[in-house]
């Protein structure tokens, strides 16, 4: 066949309009299009799968709480203390505040068994992801033996406004530094944050324990019941009482006159 039959054929098939041969052609790129978004999903399916930037703490399934004091070994009657928390939460820096330090103290003892629930809620009302950087980044924290002081820095540092920005990237490394991570350790965190390995675990800690019913933080559940934590600060003063906090949570046993009514 000459190149001028081949014209004519072509120009045959496409109409006299040409329409025909663009068609051919934008069905052409749609289908590069598909093949290119079915081919797209199965590498970013194949990512996950592999854990490369969602991945699960260690020892820790997903939807499943935290514990950075597991090495403690509490009894395993010791009372179980859940702290559902967002590290945007104003109330929740309070509560780290005056009532932190002396569950930590109790955890590290071994004398009760703290679970964290990292939550997003202020994420939900501001929009973004910055509450769930900021749990990413501490549980990146607690990957380099750093949970304490990074937990207590994060919340110190917390912006004063709650809005779409949240936390500044360079507070997180400020956090860290604040923390005593440096070197390796803070290399190794840096990018552990940089990569937000940790983010779609913690956005599923907030889905699973919101169809539990937990929407409000910080909450504080003592072997099961909800513990009104603000009870133990005299609202005067702003003094804690210390010894009843640790009565209930080495006790396990809720006050009724100190369960939360929400």
């Amino acid at each position: 066949m000459s190149n001028q039959d081949r014209k004519a054929k072509a120009q045959a098939a496409a109409g006299s309009t040409g329409r025909g041969a663009n068609a051919v052609v934008i069905g052409g790129v749609v289908v590069i299009v598909a093949i290119v978004l079915v081919v797209g999903a199965v590498v970013v399916n194949s990512v996950r799968d592999s854990g490369g930037a969602s991945e699960l703490p260690q020892g820790v399934a997903a939807g499943e709480p935290l514990e950075p004091y597991a090495d403690a070994n509490p009894p395993k009657d010791a009372p179980v203390v859940d702290v559902y928390e967002d590290f945007r939460c104003p109330a929740c820096k309070v509560y780290e505040e005056y009532l932190g330090g002396t569950v930590t103290e109790l955890a590290q003892d071994g004398r009760i068994r703290l679970r964290i629930h990292l939550k997003t809620v202020i994420d939900s009302v501001t929009g973004g992801e910055s509450s769930a950087v900021a749990g990413s980044s501490a549980v990146c924290a607690l990957d380099q033996g750093a949970w304490t002081g990074y937990h207590e820095a994060l919340f110190a540092l917390q912006p004063e406004s709650e809005d779409r920005s949240g936390f500044a990237e360079e507070t997180y490394t400020q956090a860290a530094e604040r923390a005593g991570l440096s070197g390796d350790a803070l290399d190794e965190w840096q990018q552990c944050t940089d990569d937000g390995t940790y983010v779609d675990y913690v956005q599923g800690v907030d889905d699973a324990t919101t169809e539990e019913g937990i929407r409000a933080t910080p909450t504080v559940v003592v072997d099961g019941t909800q513990f009104n934590w603000s009870s133990v600060i005299d609202q005067q003063s702003g003094e804690v009482d210390t010894e009843t906090l640790k009565q209930v949570l080495t006790s396990g046993d809720v006050p009724e006159d100190m369960v939360a009514t929400q």
